[in-house]
């Protein structure tokens, strides 16, 4: 079965916003996305938008018919979320493009529904690539009138929420597609070792029902040999008879009759016990024991090649799982390896992070006008990453790019700390003057 897949992302500038509006509308002329068909780009639409437009003109003009604050909007505010929405590619292969469509339109209806029709601004579908999907893009504006993507968003558990509530509409229309969900390093190494534990069971459980079956063919040799240890005693027991009485008439599965003397001139039939047969009932007899141990040589042959085989099968798959029991530990420790080199990367980001915003926190006390000249140069940072995105020069772009994203971080944390301190110190204020208020009362 198939998946549903839905992400989003808050778009932190208009730098990446016009990034993303030259891909989504394919305005450049080279790609690194060597996916990508351009003899089939002309296949490509928009849900909502008839012809390519700017993305951030249309932003603007959002936020001024459905933005109803008075409050002025924070320079560094996010006016633009993106997403996607696709499945796998076997899913599509079953779609016509009919019906391809029908799905991206059924997808933006639950966007509308959760996000607000007029707040849409594009939904392109792209299938000049191998799999079928829509970039999609809004403005998050609140239903009070407010600019929130933090709202419109939520935390993790809403984003889950989102995954949950996006399957489960798409299959309402038919679709029958399994929620999806993201795969990071740790989930694929549970992957593989649950995948290495279910093979380890498989192998216990056939190893398990091998020695089943040949319990069985011990026993059933077991009961082969007390028969045929039967049926040789009886043999015995007619060949005695035989070398007691050669001149005896054998009568097929008669009883042996014997005479006793009662006197002189008497004597009468007494019945012996023995059981009697012909020669030719005698020699059937032994071919049938013949026959049997013959039968029996070969049973035990074929049950001990068999058990052979069974062998060394069970030691192939042995050492197969013990090889990738082996390479799996061995992935193992380099992912525990790579997270612990992630993880120490991550603390000196942070640690550098919070230098940054105290460093920033003391210059900002120190000098009235430092956060003007901060956005001064943080502007003009922004301005040469745009100019050397235009002229493709990525590097110098991404270089640019990463620094002003650094920038409007540490000025995020910094407003965020001022702002938990300002509401902080207002409830503090207010818990005041109810105490003072119950005093006076």
């Amino acid at each position: 079965m198939s998946y549903s897949i839905l992400r989003v992302s808050r778009v932190k500038s208009s730098v990446n916003t016009r990034g993303l509006q030259r891909h989504n509308q394919r305005e450049n002329e080279n790609y690194n996305n060597k996916d990508i068909n351009h003899e089939e780009t002309y296949k490509n639409y928009d849900l909502i938008n008839q012809q390519n437009i700017d993305y951030n003109q249309k932003i603007e003009e959002l936020i001024q018919e459905n933005y109803t604050q008075k409050r002025k909007i924070r320079k560094d505010a996010v006016k633009h979320v993106d997403g996607l929405i696709t499945s796998d590619e076997s899913f599509f292969k079953e779609l016509s493009e009919e019906d391809t469509k029908q799905f991206f339109k059924d997808s933006l209806s639950f966007l509308e529904e959760r996000y607000g029709r007029e707040n849409m601004l594009y939904a392109t579908v792209h299938l000049d690539e191998r799999t079928p999907h829509m970039h999609f893009g809004f403005v998050p504006i609140t239903d009070d009138g407010r600019l929130s993507a933090k709202q419109m968003l939520g935390n993790k558990k809403n984003m889950t929420e989102l995954q949950d509530d996006f399957n489960e509409f798409v299959n309402t229309r038919g679709y029958e597609l399994k929620r999806g969900t993201s795969k990071t390093v740790s989930e694929k190494e549970h992957i593989a070792m649950d995948q290495f534990k279910k093979e380890t069971d498989l192998y216990q459980k056939e190893l398990k029902k091998t020695k089943k079956e040949t319990r069985n063919y011990d026993e059933k040799l077991k009961q082969t040999k007390e028969d045929l240890k039967s049926l040789e005693k009886r043999l015995e027991a007619h060949r005695n008879v035989l070398k007691d009485s050669d001149d005896l008439e054998y009568i097929e599965h008669k009883n042996e009759i014997k005479k006793v003397s009662k006197g002189l001139f008497s004597s009468e039939d007494i019945e012996t016990g023995n059981k009697i047969i012909s020669s030719s009932e005698f020699n059937r007899l032994q071919e049938t024991v013949s026959s049997a141990r013959a039968i029996l040589d070969d049973y035990e042959s074929l049950r001990d090649k068999s058990l052979e085989e069974q062998n060394a099968q069970l030691r192939d798959e042995s050492y197969s799982f013990l090889e990738k029991n082996q390479k799996l530990t061995k992935e193992n420790d380099k992912l525990k390896s790579e997270n612990i080199e992630l993880k120490s990367e991550n603390e000196e980001l942070k640690n550098f992070r919070q230098k940054a915003v105290n460093v920033y926190h003391m210059v900002q006390k120190a000098f009235p006008n430092f956060e003007k000249g901060f956005n001064k140069y943080k502007d003009a940072a922004q301005k040469i990453a745009d100019k050397s995105f235009a002229n493709n020069n990525l590097r110098t772009a991404k270089v640019m790019q990463d620094t002003v994203n650094f920038m409007q971080d540490v000025q995020d944390r910094v407003n965020q700390n001022q702002s938990e301190m300002t509401e902080d110190g207002f409830v503090k204020e207010n818990v005041a003057k109810q105490k003072q208020s119950d005093l006076d009362l």
